[in-house]
């Protein structure tokens, strides 16, 4: 008898999970698909030595010597994982990731981590650069 019903019930399982597994895909594509990654604004750094415009394009923002950051760079000073500059709700913020070079807002050293705004001038071990912020631009 329980085998007959085992038997009878071993389809609608494979159907049910198969079901499942469509609908966690779905929410998954779906939040997916709504997750910003890039950031409207077009802040970013400005290099005091050389001029360069290096673009801060998505929320977070990791500042390092490595090639996966997404401002590298390369210098001895620079950690491979030096900070990070994230878009907030309040606005732009400064991470400090335990940089041995250490991390620098207007000649202060930064602890942990801080606000943004434009026209501040960042340190990362001994590349200076200047935060800009259209959005914050008087």
């Amino acid at each position: 008898m329980t085998d007959g019903i085992l038997e009878g019930l071993l389809p609608l399982a494979r159907y049910a999970l198969a079901g499942l597994a469509l609908l966690i895909f779905g929410a998954c594509a779906a939040h997916m698909a709504r997750r910003r990654t890039f950031v409207p604004q077009e802040a970013y750094l400005l290099s005091v030595v050389h001029r360069d415009k290096l673009p801060l394009q998505r929320h977070e923002n990791a500042v390092g010597r490595s090639p996966q950051c997404d401002v590298v760079l390369n210098l001895p000073t620079v950690s491979r994982y030096h900070a990070v500059i994230a878009k907030r709700r309040e606005g732009w913020v400064l991470f400090d990731t335990g940089s041995h070079g250490g991390t620098k807002i207007d000649g202060r050293p930064l602890e942990h981590r801080a606000p943004l705004e434009h026209g501040q001038r960042l340190t990362f071990g001994t590349m200076e650069f200047i935060f800009c912020d259209p959005a914050q631009d008087p």
